[in-house]
């Protein structure tokens, strides 16, 4: 048990007989009319479903112990994506619901940090960013100025790129709005 006021971002809690993760906790300051509150953001682990608490700074919460564990992706079928435990070899299935927009960005060998509830997999922490190869695309134009062109991806993704992209450049995207971050080396 931990107070309100000591919870922090990506913390895992057990909020009502529900498993939830904070997706954002933040300490309003009170006024002398109205006490100090703690906003906490929650994300049910069980169904995505998101609800809003405000405590008092005191009030106590149950924080909940979890294992963080990067897994190895290995394949997919329509609604699962399966991992490979490094050391186990164990297979974990996680629903592509938790792997959100990252989903596109899955190839073989890709590590993923998921985390867990004793036996369950409860969550997997994302990177913001993704790379991709870019499968074909206008030739390049030496223009800082000229337009972004469209580039199709080996992933099946359409993105703007800009005009000195050429096909076959690896390239890093954030993974929210899938747009064009940078070319790699």
């Amino acid at each position: 048990m931990l107070k309100a006021s000591e919870v922090r971002n990506g913390m895992c809690l057990m909020f009502g007989g529900d498993l939830c993760k904070v997706v954002l906790a933040e300490m309003k300051v009170g006024t002398a009319k109205l006490p100090s509150s703690v906003h906490l953001r929650l994300r049910n682990l069980r169904t995505g479903s998101q609800s809003e608490q405000r405590l008092m700074p005191e009030a106590k919460v149950e924080d909940v112990v979890v294992e963080t564990v990067q897994l190895e992706y290995s394949y997919k079928d329509a609604d699962t994506a399966y991992f490979m435990h490094p050391e186990t070899y164990e297979q974990v299935g996680l629903p592509k619901r938790m792997l959100g927009l990252y989903e596109r960005f899955l190839v073989d060998g890709a590590r993923v940090k998921v985390e867990f509830f004793g036996e369950e997999a409860i969550d997997a922490v994302l990177p913001e960013t993704a790379e991709a190869v870019v499968a074909s695309t206008a030739a390049p134009i030496h223009d800082p100025d000229a337009a972004p062109k469209s580039a199709l991806l080996a992933n099946g993704l359409e993105v703007q790129v800009p005009q000195f992209v050429k096909t076959g450049d690896r390239v890093r995207l954030d993974v929210a709005s899938g747009t064009y971050l940078e070319r790699l080396q």
